[in-house]
């Protein structure tokens, strides 16, 4: 049976004996992030700390741009000059903090994560793999620490745990600590079903419209083992593309006969491309090791990672990728 491995004494040391920090989530980020990033910040506060929360967006999806006020976009130099303990959650590799990376060198960095792939950094370092969310990590973290958890806390963490799992859809066997974790959290008063409203409701026609015609450009390679699909820049002047319907997308070409793997293209400027990897269940394909040959990471399952080029070489790029892998 699985169990949390015991946090390194001198993490919890520096949790409890450091006055000020600055807690830090990817790119992009998702309910796991920044459950993770409000989870964690919540805790300090309650030891009687002074946190800040950063994170390089974008937040332009409408569920979350109301959170941007929030959180940092920069570290300045008054602030690095006072030498704060930098916390980075949910987050395999440098590069998937975006530019705050360069902005904390030189600072001591404890990273909190469950993905598998990546590259290590940080000064300490707390990764557990098999854990379905951060959240899940932190809410270790809470019990380490003696702090308690308030249904607004719970919440967060429940959140974090639901959407990284699909609201409990990619759990496997033998893992009954986590069903036992989401039992605590309904007992301090998370409503599953509110969760639920909460991840997959309140969506707008346009979303619904811009998913439709990603659905529409899907595309199939290998045999019917692959499937992509493409996002571009001129969408924004359609579609109502604040919104992602990314999750959504990759649900549906999973659910399609033989299709082992998912890659979904976003065009973020002209030179630049985001892609998400997905891969189903029942195959051996990782494409978290995939995600960290082109600078990314994550899980065996799911990943991402940015490539600075035109989305019509990206997408070759990943093609010839994914062509010589499953030739292997």
């Amino acid at each position: 049976m699985f169990s949390y491995p015991p946090f390194e004494e001198e993490i919890l040391s520096l949790l409890r004996n450091r006055e000020e920090f600055v807690v830090i989530g990817h790119v992009s980020p998702d309910g796991d992030c920044l459950s993770s990033q409000m989870a964690m910040s919540s805790m300090l506060m309650k030891m009687g700390k002074t946190v800040h929360m950063a994170n390089a967006g974008p937040f332009d999806r409408s569920e979350i741009s109301h959170l941007r006020s929030d959180f940092l976009n920069h570290i300045d130099k008054d602030l690095k000059q006072r030498d704060p303990l930098i916390v980075v959650v949910d987050c395999s590799a440098p590069e998937r903090i975006g530019h705050l990376a360069e902005e904390i060198e030189g600072l001591t960095t404890v990273v909190f994560d469950h993905h598998s792939s990546g590259v290590q950094f940080g000064t300490y370092r707390y990764i557990v793999p098999r854990s379905v969310s951060t959240t899940l990590i932190i809410m270790q973290l809470y019990k380490a620490l003696d702090v308690e958890i308030s249904k607004e806390i719970a919440e967060h963490l429940f959140f974090g745990f639901a959407t990284d799992s699909g609201f409990f859809r990619f759990i496997n066997a033998y893992r009954g600590e986590t069903l036992r974790l989401a039992a605590e959290l309904v007992d301090l008063g998370v409503s599953p079903n509110m969760m639920n409203d909460r991840m997959t409701g309140g969506k707008s026609l346009g979303y619904i419209k811009y998913l439709g015609k990603l659905i529409d450009r899907s595309e199939s390679f290998f045999d019917g083992k692959l499937m992509l699909s493409s996002s571009y820049l001129y969408d924004n002047k359609q579609y109502i593309t604040t919104d992602k319907p990314s999750d959504s997308l990759y649900t549906m070409l999973l659910s399609v006969q033989k299709v082992e793997i998912v890659l979904f293209f976003k065009e973020l400027e002209e030179e630049k491309t985001e892609v998400g990897f997905r891969s189903s269940h029942q195959s051996n394909f990782n494409v978290g090791a995939l995600a960290e040959s082109f600078g990314g990471g994550g899980h065996k399952k799911a990943a991402g990672t940015t490539i600075n080029k035109p989305i019509k070489e990206a997408k070759k790029l990943l093609l010839e990728a994914v062509e010589a892998l499953l030739k292997a």
